[in-house]
């Protein structure tokens, strides 16, 4: 299947805050499930616009429906180890069961996680 060509092993981060035994906190990012993702380079004429004003570049993606993923959560490739934040929704925009493909799009960009 064409979709094969851009499969992409990632895994979803988790944001934990944890005690540093000092009377003070750290932020530690966890590894949670692993899925296959469908990404690629949004590269239409409004995606390069932003991008030269600032915007950090913005990348299209499919999943399988029943991985977990919601607008603001973050991801990891296994394969370049960059984190990704999805910046949509995913649940509005899914194939309709008449198509025989369970998958659900949304978008994302390049992150660096916060601490």
């Amino acid at each position: 299947m064409l979709l094969d060509y851009y499969a992409r092993e990632c895994v979803v981060l988790y944001r934990a805050v944890e005690n540093d035994g000092q009377g003070g906190y750290y932020t530690e990012w966890r590894q949670g499930a692993t899925f296959t993702n469908y990404q690629a380079l949004n590269t239409s004429t409004e995606a390069q616009i932003a991008e030269r004003q600032g915007m950090a570049s913005i990348y299209g993606a499919l999943v399988e429906q029943s991985v977990p993923l919601a607008y603001g959560d973050y991801y990891r490739d296994v394969g370049t180890n960059e984190a990704y934040r999805i910046t949509s929704e995913p649940s509005e925009k899914q194939t309709p069961s008449s198509s025989g493909l369970s998958l659900k799009y949304y978008s994302s960009e390049k992150a660096v996680l916060p601490l």
